[in-house]
Formats: C-alpha cells, sequence, structure tokens
C-alpha cells in the first residue's frame, strides 16, 4: 500500500465512507484475495473504512476481511500476508483537508497558471501529515481529529509553527482567534505525539526576538519535539495583489543562524542532539560553510531543504565511477542555489576521465529570486540544455518530478528526452546512487 493521500477523488459513487483501489500488484497477498482495480473497499475485519488511514491501521494484522463494493455488488474477500509482506494495493488519491488560513506568504498564491493541478490545493490534512511529512498548521482540527490523532498515535506530525507569539503567527497565517500554537502541542505531547517543526523566516514578522523566543519554546518541549528547522521565505515573481514581502538578505541570514546556533548548541548539550537546524538555503545566503554531517544528526528534515547539500558532498567522497561511463559526455543540470556544490561534484567526476558538463539553470517560470533546484520546471531546463550538442545523457536535479514522473509543468522524462534528443534520467540526493542511474541509462543506450 503507498498512493499518496491528495487532491482527487477517492470516495466511490457507491460509498460515502470508503477508499477506491487503484491497481493491485502482481502475486501480492491483495492480489491472491481478488482483489480488482476499481473495488472499493468498505469495511476492514468489521471496522468502516473511512478513509487510508483506516485501511493503514488495519493492514498491520496478518489477516484482513474486507467488505469491497464491485460496481454496486457487496462482496467479502480474506486477505492474508506474511509478516512484513506489502499487502500490494495503491489506494487512489484522496480529497484532502484544506487549509482556511490566508498566510501571507503563502507560495500557492504565487504561482503562475499552466502547472499541474495538484500544485494549487492547499492541504491542512493531518493524514498527509503523518503519512508524507507534509506540514499543517493545527489551525483546522477539532476535537474529534485531535482524539483519533491520540487513538491512533499519529506520531511524528509536521507543523508549520512559524511563531509561537499568538499575534505574530495570526499576522502571519492571516487569521484571527486561532488556539495557539503551543497549547495544542502540549495537548498532543502530552499524550504521547511527537512533532517536527518548521519556522519560515519572515522579515519584520519572525526575526529578531521572535525567533528567539519561538526556538526558546520549542527547546523547552524537547521531550516531544523532535526538530525545528529555519528556512527562508520564498518570494516569487507572481505577487500581484499580495502583501508586500521582502526577502531574507544576508544580513539577516546571518543574524538568524546566530540565534540558531545558539539554540542548537544549547540543545546539543542538554540532550545530545542538535534538534535546531539551518536550512541549506539560509545558510547559503549568509555565506556560511556547509556544516559537517555531525550537525545534522540523522537528517530529520533533509526533505525540508535542510542537510541536502551535505548530502550530496558526503555521497561525492572517493566515487567509484563506472567504467562504462568512461568515453560517455554526461551534463548536470542544477538550479543558481547549489551551482558551486554540483559543480564541484562535476570536477571530481571528470577527474576520472569522464566529460562532465554543468549547466545552470535560472528559474524564469518563478522569477530569478528563486533559486533552489527542486522548483525548476521542465521548459526551463529544456531551454537551459538546447544547444548542448553530443552529451550523452542529461542528468536533472533530484526532486524535480512528483511520484508519477512528472516537472512542475507536467512534463514527463519521455517529452523532456523526445524534445532534445537526448537521454534523460532524474539524479538522486545521494551521488553514488545517481552514478548507479547514469551506469544503467548508458547501458541501455
Amino acid at each position: 500500500m503507498g498512493a499518496p493521500l491528495v487532491d482527487g477523488e477517492t470516495a466511490c459513487p457507491e460509498a460515502s465512507r470508503s477508499v477506491k483501489v487503484a491497481c493491485v500488484g502482481p502475486d501480492t497477498p491483495a492480489a491472491r484475495a481478488g482483489i480488482k482495480a476499481g473495488d472499493c473497499i468498505l469495511y476492514a475485519n468489521h471496522r468502516p473504512v473511512r478513509d487510508i488511514l483506516d485501511l493503514y491501521e488495519a493492514s498491520f494484522e496478518p489477516e484482513l476481511h474486507l467488505g469491497i463494493d464491485r460496481r454496486g455488488e457487496t462482496i467479502l474477500l480474506s486477505l492474508r500476508r506474511r509478516h512484513g509482506e506489502d499487502l500490494g494495493l495503491e489506494i487512489l488519491p484522496g480529497r484532502p483537508l484544506v487549509c482556511s488560513n490566508k498566510c501571507i506568504f503563502c507560495f500557492v498564491d504565487q504561482m503562475p497558471p499552466g502547472l499541474r493541478k495538484g500544485l494549487y490545493v492547499k492541504d491542512e490534512d493531518y493524514r498527509l501529515s503523518f503519512l508524507h511529512g507534509n506540514y499543517l498548521t493545527l489551525t483546522n482540527i477539532d476535537a474529534g481529529t485531535e482524539e483519533r490523532i491520540v487513538d491512533m498515535h499519529l506520531s511524528p506530525l509536521y507543523i508549520s509553527v512559524h511563531a509561537t507569539d499568538p499575534e505574530a503567527r495570526a499576522g502571519l497565517l492571516g487569521r484571527e482567534g486561532a488556539e495557539p500554537v503551543l497549547d495544542i502541542l502540549d495537548r498532543l505531547g502530552s499524550a504521547g505525539i511527537k512533532f517536527h517543526t518548521q519556522i519560515v523566516l519572515v522579515p519584520g514578522h519572525n526575526d529578531c526576538t521572535v525567533l528567539e523566543h519561538t526556538l526558546d519554546d520549542l527547546c523547552s518541549r524537547r521531550e516531544y519535539i523532535l526538530s525545528v528547522s529555519v528556512v527562508p521565505v520564498g518570494l516569487t515573481a507572481h505577487r500581484d495583489r499580495l502583501p508586500a514581502l521582502e526577502a531574507v538578505t544576508s544580513d539577516l541570514a546571518r543574524d538568524a543562524l546566530c540565534s540558531i546556533e545558539r539554540a542548537h548548541k544549547k540543545m546539543r548539550q542538554l540532550s545530545g542532539r542538535g534538534m535546531v537546524y539551518a536550512g541549506d538555503e539560509l545558510l547559503l545566503l549568509a555565506g556560511r560553510p556547509i556544516p559537517e554531517e555531525p550537525y545534522y544528526d540523522d537528517y530529520p528534515q533533509i526533505d525540508n531543504g535542510v542537510g541536502l547539500v551535505r548530502t550530496l558532498l558526503e555521497s561525492s567522497r572517493r566515487l567509484r565511477v563506472p567504467r562504462n561511463l568512461g568515453s560517455k559526455h554526461l551534463v548536470l543540470v542544477t538550479g543558481v542555489l547549489a551551482a558551486p556544490y554540483v559543480e564541484n561534484v562535476a570536477a571530481t567526476v571528470a577527474r576520472r576521465g569522464v566529460r562532465v558538463d554543468t549547466v545552470v539553470v535560472v528559474n524564469r517560470l518563478f522569477g530569478p529570486s528563486v533559486t533552489v533546484s527542486g522548483l525548476l520546471c521542465g521548459k526551463d531546463m529544456l531551454d537551459g540544455v538546447s544547444g548542448i550538442g553530443d552529451a550523452d545523457l542529461i542528468v536533472l536535479p533530484p526532486g524535480i518530478v512528483n511520484p508519477d514522473g512528472l516537472t512542475l509543468d507536467g512534463l514527463s522524462i519521455g517529452e523532456m528526452t523526445a524534445a532534445i534528443g537526448i537521454p534523460v534520467i532524474v539524479a538522486d540526493y545521494d551521488f553514488k546512487e545517481t552514478l548507479k542511474r547514469i551506469s544503467h541509462a548508458c547501458r541501455a543506450e
């Protein structure tokens, strides 16, 4: 079972509460039980299946008795699996709980038209937070939701705190009257729920003393706050009729890092873990070197851009370049922010006898102030490599396609390959894994 719960339709027309099967893996417990794509799962072991969480909870049992709606007919199927064996089910994406905040820095409000439909959905869904690490603000949960989170032990959750001062947070979220976030964290934390938290740094709103107080408040709750990341606000070129905001400057980034480093050092002394981490983008804005690997502990917020550069640097040490790449011409595509580090890696590979070029792509979709590689669109990357010549392989940055293999503007890797006439692959965050992908792609030519 592994399909994400994102925007779309899940419920069967025959049932108001169910999950719908997208596909069934061959030779899996689900296939052996006779489950088919299109089936709606109504019950699991006599308990209603309201959404994917109910099925997820039931899936830990070795035997499942399922009530299935198949084209209007209710049938009963039994499913047995060995310990650790995946059920073999993919569930159609579900319609998420949506955000009612009006955050002054919301990235969705800053996106141009014409991108993938799902990118315009403002989710605020505790299920997505538990299953996939999506951040939520906790402004739309009620007593029933809290009870379900505790009863199902949906932990850890990923929380956008931004500021613990109620007035500052209200200004950032664009709403009044929300329950103080610390009250909710304390209540859930006392019930055994743990959290990864983030602070999006917005100049004039949650910097300076507000940032310091927020870090103090979160660090004082280290028994259930697992990590805190601080990342700079992202501002695109599409902010018409939105509140006027300033970008994080180098000076502000350095000031923020002083607060972060104090908190990090304090937490390491108290608990042996840093707990508070600066996002890569904040470090690079400040002109600071990327910390060594011990700084990041077990990389709890790597998907939030905290430690990606260090991972790249570590994975490029002592590289073994496959022999079949000796005569190849590779092109590594990167955004502006990571360019110096990708160029470093390219030089390392080139010293092993491989011809490697780096193409740095400026983000024209969101504007040049957006410099992270993960927000490059397919068209900008295609334009960046046009005229590249005799390359054998184009290697795109990691994280630039969704689970369906589509870029932000909906291009597939196959379409990009056809457009430039050169094979295209997507890199992994671990460069050793990237080299394996490159080697495999070159053998397949």
